[in-house]
């Protein structure tokens, strides 16, 4: 039973500085001007890469290894809807993360912001129909 709840409190941790990493990365590029100097685009695109690194790649296996645990634990199957729905929506989630690391990429290549509202926006959506798949497990 102590392990199960370990589990739990992983997963959630996991999770949570996941996408709060994910989160200061786009309110980071959100807050860049465009044409901004060289030395300033690198300043802002290494402290991006350090909070991707350093929190939000640990905290994200930490859990995927611990929801890979509940879901064997729990025998969750992927034929269950709720859990289709929350791997789908998970991946939606990873795209917003990959997306916002190319955005960075480009930014200090070129200098040019694209718009990070549409990203914020759709980590926002993700997280909230993540959170209802798996509460109501529909």
């Amino acid at each position: 039973m102590l392990g199960f709840q370990l589990a739990i409190a992983f997963h959630l941790v996991g999770i949570i500085f996941w996408l709060g990493g994910l989160g200061a990365r786009l309110i980071l590029l959100n807050a860049a001007k465009s044409g901004a100097n060289e030395g300033a685009r690198f300043q802002l695109y290494q402290l991006q890469r350090t909070i991707h690194l350093m929190l939000e790649t640990p905290a994200f296996v930490v859990a995927l290894i611990a929801g890979l645990y509940l879901t064997h634990a729990t025998k969750v199957t992927p034929s269950q809807p709720w859990f289709r729905a929350k791997i789908a929506l998970v991946l939606g989630l990873i795209v917003v993360g990959l997306l916002a690391s190319r955005r960075f990429k480009a930014f200090n290549a070129s200098g040019r912001v694209g718009q990070a509202a549409t990203l914020v926006a759709s980590l926002v959506v993700f997280t909230l129909l993540t959170l209802v798949a798996v509460l109501t497990k529909f």
